[in-house]
């Protein structure tokens, strides 16, 4: 009401007075709302808390579950190719998550022999055998 008042009477001598009284108003909200996200999440944390002090974990997680929201599923999570087109065929997908460990865990490295040949092999003593 406050936002519309201030657009009704945009461009006159009251403007100001308006805009302030809405200013005023959205920050007065704003606080009232984090205040009481922040009273929320103490009842929350304290309802997961007693749960698990007494013995009933299977409560604290369905709280926890009922916080995250819907099941969203690994199976159901669309992925795309090199192409950018979308896969939701699960056959295809696997074949692209094996094409992506493969480029990223099968790196082409070249090793100076030099550097294989400073490296100096030790014996372990009888001690570190045992």
């Amino acid at each position: 009401m406050a936002f519309v008042e201030w657009q009704n009477y945009r461009d006159t001598n009251l403007e100001a007075e308006y805009r302030n009284k809405y200013k005023r108003l959205r920050k007065l909200a704003k606080t009232k709302i984090e205040h009481r996200q922040e009273e929320y999440w103490d009842e929350v944390c304290e309802g997961i808390e007693k749960s698990i002090k007494s013995n009933h974990p299977a409560t604290a997680f369905s709280i926890i579950r009922r916080l995250k929201g819907g099941s969203n599923r690994v199976e159901n999570m669309p992925i795309e190719d090199r192409n950018s087109k979308l896969l939701v065929n699960t056959t295809d997908q696997l074949e692209r998550w094996r094409e992506y460990f493969c480029e990223l865990l099968n790196v082409h490295s070249t090793v100076d022999p030099y550097v294989i040949n400073e490296v100096q092999i030790t014996t372990p003593t009888r001690l570190e055998l045992e």
